[in-house]
């Protein structure tokens, strides 16, 4: 989430909140994880993908291949990581910015987040999922005890506070690696991209010596709770989701985590 999640008036995006439900599903059956040069690569095996996504010719006998990565984000990633935290918090961004700036779209107003180098919410705390070469999704995590030092935003309005209300009283550990936000373009989802994603997170988490993870997701996410579930998580503590028009869940919110240990 961009808010910060503490059970105190909330000041930062950056640090309290928001951002994370994601959009993710089962790892395809067949997929072989390897090493490439410090990156994450997978061959996948037996995988059915759409004619649109045709898979490439790598050199592996009797197997057709597609080569994914995951890499730092670039400032270049910005548009896509909005997008990304729009599609996979649920409408609270939405929430929460619409308007702040008169005229602009919220995509455009969100993207301030990640610009933002002295906090949280920077780019330079997100991962790339790129699939045949191309950017297609992405995550945004950190070590949730550096949000106690994000600034205030100036466009996080003081009468939307009560939004991110539920996330604030979910505090996650402090030292947890947070998962704010993960998510793909709509016709990348169903591949198995959002599991790598969060392993990647896990891998990242333990070289920074962190001993958990921490994420907040809606109960009704089923596909990400179920994913969560099968990768360790357990709910932590839930909250009753406020209403909202552009929330698009209701019922609870989850804090979920996952020991590292």
């Amino acid at each position: 989430m961009c808010c910060q999640v503490r059970a105190r008036p909330i000041v930062s995006p950056g640090a309290v909140v928001l951002r994370r439900m994601i959009d993710a599903i089962e790892l395809p059956e067949g997929v072989r994880v390897r090493s490439v040069k410090g990156r994450s690569s997978w061959c996948l095996r037996n995988a059915r993908f759409s004619t649109s996504n045709a898979l490439a010719s790598r050199g592996c006998k009797g197997c057709r291949l597609t080569s994914v990565q995951i890499r730092d984000a670039q400032v270049s990633d910005i548009p896509l990581l909005a997008y990304v935290c729009l599609q996979a918090t649920g409408g609270i961004f939405e929430a929460l910015y619409e308007g702040s700036i008169p005229g602009r779209e919220t995509s455009l107003i969100v993207e301030h987040l990640f610009s933002r180098l002295n906090a949280t919410s920077s780019y330079r705390n997100c991962q790339i999922f790129e699939a045949k070469g191309e950017a297609v999704g992405g995550l945004h995590g950190y070590p949730f005890d550096a949000s106690a030092q994000d600034p205030g935003d100036p466009l996080l309005r003081a009468d939307r506070y009560h939004l991110v209300r539920p996330f604030a009283e979910l505090p996650p550990r402090s030292d947890s690696y947070y998962v704010s936000s993960v998510g793909f373009y709509s016709n990348q989802r169903g591949r198995g991209y959002g599991r790598q994603l969060m392993q990647e997170a896990e891998a990242i988490a333990r070289t920074k010596a962190l001993n958990s993870m921490s994420l907040h997701v809606f109960a009704r996410n089923s596909p990400a709770v179920t994913l969560y579930k099968s990768m360790g998580y357990e709910a932590l503590g839930r909250q009753p989701v406020v209403t909202h028009p552009l929330i698009r869940y209701d019922g609870q919110l989850l804090l979920m985590g996952k020991s590292l240990n």
